[in-house]
């Protein structure tokens, strides 16, 4: 995913359940994580489980969030 993202020059944070504690912390408690990738939009107000590129664009989309073109 996160070279999706990168591809697609969109800004993102990555964090590591497997080596940062208070990311799985949150990962299981805030966001009752389960799956890996959890993408997170709008402060958790929009998740997405695992890869799944048309939800990701669609909330890109509803976000108002038009990545650049890339040439």
């Amino acid at each position: 995913m996160e070279s999706y993202f990168t591809s697609k020059r969109i800004p993102h944070i990555k964090r590591d359940i497997r080596t940062d504690r208070q990311a799985r912390k949150e990962w299981r408690e805030r966001y009752h994580g389960d799956i890996v990738p959890l993408i997170v939009f709008d402060d958790g107000k929009r998740i997405i489980d695992g890869c799944d590129i048309p939800a990701i664009e669609q909330a890109l989309r509803e976000l108002g969030v038009s990545p650049p073109s890339v040439p």
